[in-house]
C-alpha cells in the first residue's frame, strides 16, 4: 500500500497526463471524447500487459481482457456515437482500477503507482470530456469534421 503522499504524487501525475490529452485535443483541432475513447482503450489494454506477471497469468489475461471488452465497447459507442459514452468509461474506470488492482487480487502483479495515475487520468479526462459536452464545443467539433469526411469518400 502507498502512503497518503504517494497516491497525491501520483493521481497528480494521472491528472498531468490528462493535461497531456487535453493539450493534444486543442492542438489537433479534434473531439477531445475521441482521443479520451483511445486513451480508455489504451489504459485497458496496459493491465492486460501487467497480468502476463501474474502467477496465473492465463487466467489474469482472460479477467483483464473482459475489461478490454467493458470499456473497448464504451469507447467504441464513443467513436460512433456520443460522448456520454466515453464519460461513463472513464468514470467507472478508476472503480475497476481500484477495486481489483489496488484493493483486490490484482494488485500482485498491477503497480500500485500506476494504478492510482490511471484514476487520476481517469477522472479528469472524464471532467474535461464532460464539460466539452456540457459547453457543446465536442458536438461542434465532431460536426465541424463530418463534412470533411463526406467529401472524403464522395469520389470513391
Amino acid at each position: 500500500m502507498l502512503t497518503t503522499t504517494e497516491i497525491a504524487i501520483f493521481l497528480g501525475l494521472g491528472v498531468l497526463f490528462a493535461g497531456g490529452l487535453i493539450i493534444v485535443s486543442r492542438w489537433a483541432e479534434t473531439r477531445p471524447a475521441l482521443l479520451a475513447a483511445y486513451a480508455l482503450i489504451a489504459a485497458s489494454f496496459l493491465f492486460v500487459g501487467f497480468a502476463i506477471r501474474a502467477e496465473n497469468a492465463a487466467t489474469w489475461i482472460g479477467f483483464e481482457m473482459t475489461g478490454v471488452a467493458i470499456f473497448g465497447t464504451l469507447a467504441g459507442l464513443t467513436i460512433v456515437g456520443s460522448a456520454w459514452f466515453v464519460v461513463a468509461g472513464l468514470a467507472l474506470h478508476p472503480v475497476w482500477a481500484l477495486y481489483i488492482h489496488y484493493f483486490g487480487a490484482g494488485a500482485v502483479f498491477a503497480p500500485a503507482p500506476f494504478v492510482w495515475a490511471s484514476v487520476g487520468f481517469d477522472i479528469a479526462a472524464a471532467l474535461y470530456v464532460l464539460v466539452s459536452i456540457l459547453n457543446g464545443a465536442d458536438k461542434k467539433k465532431h460536426q465541424a469534421l463530418a463534412p470533411q469526411r463526406r467529401r472524403k469518400g464522395e469520389g470513391a
